[in-house]
């Protein structure tokens, strides 16, 4: 039994207290990767916990037959019925929480995409030009990943820019950001609404998703041309964040010029 209070004393460590302490300060923007992978590998540890809990308290409930006298024994029973019971309790709500997020994440290509646009099929992607007055673009996940471009991002941004957004997006499906952000969301909506953990853990991780893909995409298409195309977006949608990672990217030191490859798939 004490095997298992000392899991779930970890568990309410790393799953509720490190979001709160590990927020999204200088250091983590200024290297937003390592940052996720610090901050994902404590809520995998979290939940590593939670699990060791549950099972050492099973396993002390199976011990039960050998325990010295009957309270003892009564103990250990009850509490591996109760991790019993609470393992069924998480998977039910943990099923019926994640249904409509899973929902939500799951937008088609043809749910997006009109049948008139003008589609190019790449070795790793589509890459799809629509229509639209929208001037923000958009990645899709999934077994058949896609780059969405709107006209009106594309009539506002010169070519060496538009290289570098969509440079931002592939860094997004490359990377599998969407998995990160899903349990994110995840786990927002499965802590209570009054602990303010889980909502700082998922916007910290929406900006630090961003900015690894900024990071990303600078590397390959210019830093330069990744700012200034955030500083257009950021007039037209009146965005101040978006000037506030392109003024980020200024500040930063980066490779040579003739380090930078684009990747063959995402080339325009």
């Amino acid at each position: 039994m004490l095997s298992s209070a000392v899991f779930i004393a970890i568990a309410l460590i790393l799953l509720v207290v490190t979001p709160a302490a590990l927020r999204a300060g200088p250091w983590a923007v200024h290297h937003p990767r390592t940052t996720l992978v610090l901050w994902f590998s404590l809520f995998s540890l979290g939940c590593v916990s939670v699990i060791g809990s549950i099972v050492t308290a099973v396993i002390g409930g199976l011990m039960a037959a050998d325990a010295p006298d009957g309270a003892t024994a009564i103990a250990l029973t009850a509490t591996s019925w109760l991790g019993l019971g609470a393992i069924g309790a998480a998977v039910g709500f943990i099923v019926t929480t994640s249904e409509p997020i899973v929902h939500d994440f799951r937008v088609s290509f043809q749910d997006v995409v009109p049948a008139h646009a003008s589609i190019e099929e790449r070795r790793a992607l589509t890459l799809a030009r629509i229509t639209s007055d929208d001037v923000i673009a958009c990645s899709l996940p999934g077994r058949d990943p896609a780059i969405i471009i709107p006209s009106r991002l594309e009539e506002s941004l010169t070519r060496p820019q538009l290289q570098a957004v969509v440079a931002h997006e592939y860094a997004h499906l490359r990377s599998r950001h969407h998995l990160l952000q899903r349990v994110a969301v995840l786990n927002a909506a499965c802590l209570p609404q009054r602990l303010r953990a889980g909502r700082e853990f998922q916007r910290a991780t929406t900006l630090l998703l961003e900015l690894a893909a900024d990071d990303a995409a600078a590397k390959q298409a210019g830093p330069v041309h990744l700012a200034n195309a955030l500083a257009v977006i950021g007039d037209l949608t009146g965005d101040p964040g978006l000037h506030l990672r392109a003024e980020r990217l200024t500040t930063r030191r980066w490779p040579p010029a003739r380090t930078r490859r684009v990747p063959v798939a995402i080339r325009i």
